[in-house]
């Protein structure tokens, strides 16, 4: 196959901290390589070095029998490559049409040619599955949808290389069926993808080549058929792994947490996903309850009316035997309850921020002397946060853009740790994390609950879902419509549930 691009011995240093070194391979056309590797190996900056957003400290891109010392962002437009990051890049504010063709607008006699960007708008959003119109702003579709926007812009033009970086992190099976059959049908175009998950089951679904990186070197570059998940975890993290995602508590206190008949202000779909109808839950100390279901069921808009982010039309919320009246995240807080919210970056992180900036947020006014902030005990608390999870960072002073996507994910949960909660609502706490950090966030949640601490869990992933929950409530389109003990766990009774099919009772 004919060659793209090729690295020659790549470096990147940030001040006196190399983040990546030595590395070298090539790109042919109409292959996927995944890179994989845990967070802060350096995927995300090779891509963003090939992409033309970063410029390597050393060594050179080749193109065309021609070496760069780095591509601009422009060169790498017209070559072709594409990036689509984890965290979304479009704007929410414009509509989906808009976004698409953001800089790269059609035209035709020197003016714009809106009737082709509709054209093009409308065969690219059914390629990639999503049904909404070209006008419809972004900012009234789902994280799901936005993820598929990008994607569509990506292929829109002259596309030779298209970066995915965790791509399926926000969609549901259904959605990556459809987005894998892309990747597949373009490749047969000669089309390259450079693909990065921590799904280890969608890079040998996707992948010709699998290349592992660990701590900012190359360790491996391995043909996908010639080898298996348990080698590449070995060579990821440095270790064996095996069921590092099981639950270890088994006793429970009494029912600390209750909702009873809650409602959404208004019934029916809210930016295609179901607002919750007469949903009752209950969560003892100690224990991990799961919410399953599919993208869209209403499990994130559940937890935004428990929490006061969206009004609560009807029902009851109860904290230790007593109704509360939560309409606003202080008023959740004071009542002793801590969300990491599934966005990170738009709603977890102020991103230019320090570290400690970031964790200290929400117990900025205990650190208050008079008119002056107590910085010494803020640091002190930032540094507590940083060695209890395990931080990759260079200290408390750096700012949380700088991090990498599980770094950041620490630092959130660090944040709300900070408030002593007593409820954690944890909603997509792994997503875009690799497994050694999975690792770590499950036995800080084992940790937590033998503490007494109630956890409710989010998750798209259904192995996650149900190795660390102790019981599983099941939505589907508002409803709840299976609550189930660990016992009953199965993959085909939770589906089931999750699609609104009738359950066999007697089978289960």
């Amino acid at each position: 196959m004919n060659e793209i691009i090729a690295l020659n011995k790549i470096a990147k240093s940030f001040g006196n901290v190399k983040v990546i070194s030595n590395i070298s391979f090539s790109i042919e056309e109409g292959k996927v390589y995944a890179l994989v590797g845990e967070n802060g190996a350096g995927k995300s900056t090779i891509c963003n070095i090939i992409s033309g957003s970063l410029q390597p400290t050393e060594g050179s891109l080749i193109y065309q029998g021609k070496e760069y010392d780095y591509f601009t962002i422009q060169q790498a437009k017209e070559i072709g490559i594409k990036m689509v990051h984890q965290e979304l890049q479009i704007l929410p504010l414009m509509n989906v049409e808009e976004n698409i063709f953001l800089g790269e607008e059609s035209s035709r006699h020197g003016f714009a040619d809106k009737n082709a960007m509709r054209s093009r708008t409308k065969e690219l959003l059914d390629m990639v599955g999503l049904d909404v119109s070209p006008t419809t702003k972004v900012k009234n579709i789902e994280i799901a949808g936005r993820q598929l926007i990008e994607i569509a812009k990506a292929v829109n033009k002259n596309a030779k290389i298209v970066i995915l970086d965790e791509p399926t992190s926000s969609l549901s099976n259904n959605e990556i069926e459809k987005l894998f059959t892309i990747v597949k049908k373009l490749k047969k175009q000669g089309v390259s993808f450079i693909f990065i998950s921590h799904r280890l089951e969608e890079v040998f679904e996707l992948s010709d080549e699998i290349i592992v990186f660990k701590d900012g070197a190359k360790v491996a570059q391995m043909n996908s058929k010639d080898t298996n998940e348990k080698e590449v975890i070995r060579l990821m993290v440095g270790r064996e792994y095996s069921d590092f995602c099981q639950r270890e508590r088994k006793h429970f206190g009494q029912v600390y947490f209750e909702i009873q008949n809650v409602s959404g202000e208004r019934e029916g779909l809210l930016n295609n996903s179901y607002l919750p109808q007469k949903v009752s839950l209950k969560l003892e100390e100690g224990e991990v309850l799961g919410i399953a279901g599919l993208v869209g069921a209403g499990r994130t808009e559940l937890i935004k009316i428990i929490f006061g982010a969206l009004p609560k039309g009807s029902g009851k919320i109860l904290i230790d035997g007593q109704e509360v009246i939560i309409k606003n995240s202080r008023d959740a807080i004071k009542h002793g309850m801590a969300w990491i919210t599934e966005d990170r970056k738009q709603e977890g992180l102020i991103l230019p921020d320090s570290i400690t900036q970031n964790i200290a947020l929400p117990t900025l006014r205990k650190h208050r002397n008079k008119l002056f902030i107590d910085d010494k005990a803020l640091k002190e608390l930032s540094k507590e946060y940083i060695e209890k999870l395990h931080i990759k960072t260079t200290g408390g002073d750096q700012q949380a853009c700088n991090l990498s996507g599980g770094n950041q994910q620490k630092v959130v949960l660090g944040k709300w740790l900070s408030t002593n909660p007593k409820i954690l609502i944890l909603d997509e706490p792994t997503r875009g994390i690799d497994v050694g950090a999975k690792a770590e966030i499950y036995k800080l949640i084992n940790e937590l609950t033998e503490h007494g601490m109630a956890i409710i869990l989010i998750s798209s992933e259904l192995p996650e879902v149900m190795g660390i929950s102790d019981r599983m409530l099941i939505m589907y389109e508002g409803k709840v419509t299976g609550c189930i003990s660990r016992e009953q766990y199965s993959e085909e009774l939770i589906m089931q549930y999750a699609t609104g099919r009738k359950v066999d009772d007697e089978k289960y």
